[in-house]
């Protein structure tokens, strides 16, 4: 028997998870907690048991930017922790974890962001479906993700710390630097809280004085996806080889220099700089699909390969964004199967 051990560690970079398979025996050396190796003993021969480090991040907690200062987690540790007890309650129905974020639910708080430092919202979206499916004890992230879902659907309203901003052409404007990465991951919680709506057969949530339903939600999601690809003053997709449109001049070291094909010769660090970033040629290498920071608050685009808060493309922002684009597909697909009906 193998067993599955999964690790975080740090570099220079950040927290890294990576997996190995590792013998019981040194499971045991490996293992501090007395409890974890029992589990891991206990477990039958024909399973292949799976060690989540989750009980050890809990017990040492703190901000990795503790140990170095390199993209510091404003938002500290407790987001993280109840993001990950809610997935892992989700996907073992294991009620240790959901007591976890019951007990816990005292750090959840009315988010301003969804990113790759602010997790609450994706928490407060995942404890909202158990809220709707029953579990009326999970009342405070419902509340506190739909405060998030009202600023977005009513721009300049929201909290004193929080309002959201909207551009002449519809785009939500969280941020100047790379604002589509707010826009992409807020689409992402609309669009996947709408589908929770429509399957709990909610009619919809109350923003003061307005309500807004399940479609509109979708809608609205859908109008700035739609921005994102090409629905704006620009004309631009802001999406790399999508439409006849879109950004040549990403802040990007792979795309900036040329293929090794077209020029097998030694590119030096310094030759980097001052024949590829500075050029005022498109990138030799098309970074297909990829998105970009984005607009300025004025629906402007500098396609510039220095304004890497614009031109700078993230797999935080691609990855929300198919996470809400797959939820319009599952509808179109919906939307097929009854008219074939």
């Amino acid at each position: 028997m193998k067993v599955i051990v999964f690790h975080l560690s740090e570099d220079q970079l950040g927290l890294e998870l990576f997996v190995r398979q590792i013998s019981p025996n040194r499971a045991l050396q490996e293992i501090p907690d007395l409890a974890l190796q029992q589990s891991v003993i206990d477990k039958p021969s024909n399973r292949l048991p799976y060690l989540i480090s989750q009980a050890v991040t809990d017990k040492y907690r703190g901000r990795y930017n503790e140990s170095f200062d390199f993209y510091p987690s404003y938002s500290g540790y407790q987001d993280e922790l109840l993001w990950s007890a809610a997935w892992l309650y989700k996907a073992s129905r294991d009620v240790k974890y959901l007591n976890y974020v019951v007990s816990n639910q005292g750090w959840s708080e009315a988010p301003s962001e969804f990113s790759w430092d602010g997790k609450f919202p994706g928490a407060q979206a995942l404890q909202a479906q158990e809220f709707y499916g029953g579990n009326k004890g999970l009342s405070k992230y419902k509340t506190d993700v739909e405060s998030f879902i009202c600023a977005l659907m009513i721009p300049g309203t929201g909290s004193s710390t929080f309002k959201v901003e909207v551009t002449a052409g519809g785009l939500l404007f969280l941020r100047e630097s790379s604002n589509l990465q707010y826009v992409s991951s807020s689409c992402m919680v609309l669009s996947v809280y709408s589908k929770t709506l429509m399957a709990s057969g909610i009619d919809g949530i109350q923003c003061g004085s307005d309500n807004f339903s399940a479609s509109q939600i979708k809608s609205f999601m859908k109008s700035q996806v739609d921005y994102i690809l090409g629905n704006n003053p620009m004309e631009m997709s802001y999406m790399v080889g999508y439409g006849s449109k879109y950004p040549t001049q990403l802040h990007h070291r792979g795309s900036s220099f040329p293929s090794i094909h077209s020029h097998p010769s030694k590119v030096e660090c310094n030759n980097g700089w001052s024949s590829y970033f500075d050029s005022n040629n498109p990138n030799p290498n098309q970074y297909v699909r990829a998105i970009v920071g984005g607009p300025n608050l004025n629906d402007g685009f500098n396609d510039l390969r220095s304004d890497y808060s614009h031109t700078e493309p993230t797999t935080y922002m691609n990855a929300a964004f198919v996470g809400a684009v797959a939820g319009l597909l599952d509808e179109t697909k919906g939307e097929t199967a009854t008219a074939a009906e």
